[in-house]
């Protein structure tokens, strides 16, 4: 059997979701809190630069740096956090937008354009789903002049404040289109990767990257091994095209068997698995009688009445605690059932 090394083959997102960058967005709103907070210093040493509240300004600067220097040394040690409380942090730090552009100016600050940076962020690294809201919470800051600042007439801010909503909004657009297109690139590369391609279901190393989350996840699951008990007899019978039919023949049986969630993967010549997250040892046994029953019903090709399979299964945590030792104590079972069958056979 071979090694598990889920380590080295997991995917570079967290938990695969191809819209969480991992430590990116860490390093990258790192980065963009330094250059604020640098930024409002050197901004204020310059001629003209409104001070009516520098203290308050010197202070956001020193949190933007510290902020910004956390922010990188989180991305660093590649301590992350999921996007529902990336978002969640983003939007309780919108209202400290409405406050920056209040104390460096409200509707004549020169941070409306260092805003931006927000926006790219929101755009890229989050789902339309909490990217729009984000956006809309971000805009709403913008345009907070508007309700204390009686220059803002003035200065023109009402028709700056259409201008920058329509430019924010075309920017995420074009974000967003630019991140789903890189998404599903990947998910189409991540399957082509991750599938057999004679059988269609997964192949080895989508098998091991659901066996790594099904470990992480710290929960019961079930892992079914099954394979032919003379699949070489098949080949050399009635040759290798026959037998890559059978072969598919019982990776659509064994489909019709599984449950939605379950991984059914080929991870040897004739040998599938099976893994069933939540599932204990009852749960196992009917998945491998309903397995059994799909694979004795499928209609084989002409000259094969039909095909012996052998079943093992292992369960976790009762069987091992780690991937790697249930999948070796499945496999030793498997290789137990098969020689027992052998040693019944009769002899004449």
């Amino acid at each position: 059997m071979k090694r598990l090394r889920p380590s080295l083959d997991r995917p570079l997102h967290r938990n695969g979701d191809p819209y969480d960058e991992g430590p990116l967005p860490d390093l990258t709103s790192g980065l963009m809190w330094l250059a604020t907070g640098l930024l409002g210093v050197i901004v204020q040493q310059l001629p003209g630069t409104p001070n009516d509240h520098i203290a308050l300004v010197y202070g956001l600067c020193a949190f933007a740096t510290a902020w910004g220097a956390f922010s990188v040394f989180l991305g660093v040690r590649r301590w992350t956090m999921s996007l529902r409380w990336r978002a969640t942090l983003t939007a309780v730090m919108m209202p400290l937008v409405g406050v920056a552009l209040w104390a460096t100016g409200g509707a004549s600050s020169y941070m409306q354009t260092v805003l931006l940076f927000t926006a790219l962020f929101v755009g890229w690294f989050f789902p339309p789903r909490l990217a729009w809201p984000l956006v809309a919470l971000f805009l709403a800051s913008y345009a907070s002049p508007l309700v204390y600042d009686p220059a803002a007439i003035d200065v023109s801010f009402p028709a700056r404040v259409v201008g920058f909503s329509v430019a924010v909004v075309g920017q995420t657009m074009a974000m967003q289109i630019l991140k789903l297109r890189l998404v599903r690139a990947e998910l189409r590369q991540r399957g082509y990767a991750e599938m057999d391609p004679l059988t269609s279901v997964s192949n080895r190393r989508g098998f091991d990257h659901a066996l790594a989350a099904a470990e992480t996840a710290r929960d019961s699951y079930a892992l079914v091994l099954f394979d032919f008990d003379d699949f070489k007899s098949i080949n050399d019978l009635h040759g290798h095209p026959t037998g890559d039919i059978v072969l598919r023949t019982v990776a659509r049986a064994a489909q019709a068997a599984v449950r939605k969630g379950d991984c059914l993967a080929r991870i040897g010549g004739d040998e599938f698995a099976v893994i069933a997250p939540g599932a204990e040892e009852t749960g196992a046994a009917r998945l491998v009688e309903s397995l059994a029953e799909e694979i004795e019903r499928a209609a084989m090709p002409e000259g094969i009445d039909e095909v012996g399979v052998t079943f093992a299964w292992a369960v976790a945590p009762t069987d091992g605690d780690d991937g790697e030792g249930l999948l070796k104590r499945a496999d030793d079972r498997l290789f137990a059932s098969k020689r027992a069958a052998k040693l019944a056979e009769p002899v004449f």
